[in-house]
């Protein structure tokens, strides 16, 4: 069996060929969607087109110039508003001061564009919008994501990508490569979770750290790459 000889993945059975070949594939597009979610979930922020430092300033570090609820709305909320001019009533709203009485005004507003998520019920990433017992903490001054939050986001991300890049590495560990060369691969494809992770609460700390989120999470891009490339490379391509 490959476990007990490393002769490359060449020397495979065609069963287990077949088999790591779509593991390798299958986990390749899994991360490709996760890039693309992570694109589609992070460029709105900040209402210009594509991804960029400011979304992921905004994003970890926060708007700090405005507050959470303004910084929502304008971002990723946005789109959320059943019209141009129920948006800008709540940013007028805002704008004078955010009072009580200024959002029972409002509350329609709020019944169609914002509590189908944040009802007391739903309560989606913890934000409830039915009163303003609830809005007000969302009033406050934005510093993007908060630390439980990010405790929790590490602590599934971790958790997620560990076990993928454990049996992408033990598929690679089995090449034909230089044992130099695999183990050199298989570290940095460990570090490289820490370096994604790490990157995030860097950017909590300062905006100039938003830079080391896009070095983190192409490094984790990179070593998914490598292994399921090198791998493939070795198994159809590499000559013994």
């Amino acid at each position: 069996m490959f476990w007990k000889e490393t002769k490359g993945l060449k020397e495979l059975n065609p069963s287990s060929k077949i088999a790591i070949t779509l593991f390798l594939l299958i986990a390749g597009i899994g991360y490709l969607l996760g890039f693309f979610n992570i694109l589609l979930s992070y460029s709105p922020v900040d209402q210009e087109p594509g991804l960029s430092l400011r979304d992921i300033q905004i994003s970890f570090y926060g708007a700090r110039e405005t507050t959470i609820l303004e910084a929502s709305i304008d971002g990723t909320m946005k789109e959320h508003f059943q019209s141009d001019a129920e948006y800008r009533a709540t940013k007028d709203w805002l704008a004078g001061g955010a009072s009580e009485e200024g959002l029972a005004a409002l509350e329609p507003i709020f019944e169609s564009s914002c509590n189908t998520c944040h009802s007391a019920d739903a309560q989606v990433a913890g934000v409830v919008t039915e009163t303003y017992a609830d809005v007000e903490p969302l009033l406050a001054q934005d510093t993007g994501k908060s630390i439980s939050r990010l405790v929790s986001i590490s602590h599934t991300h971790v958790l997620a990508i560990l076990p993928l890049i454990f049996l992408l590495v033990f598929i690679f560990s089995f090449t034909a490569f230089k044992e130099k060369v695999k183990t050199v691969v298989m570290a940095l494809a460990f570090l490289t979770i820490l370096l994604d992770v790490g990157s995030w609460w860097l950017a909590k700390i300062s905006p100039a750290a938003a830079t080391m989120v896009i070095i983190g999470g192409s490094s984790l891009a990179v070593a998914f790459a490598v292994l399921i490339l090198g791998s493939l490379y070795d198994m159809y391509v590499k000559r013994t």
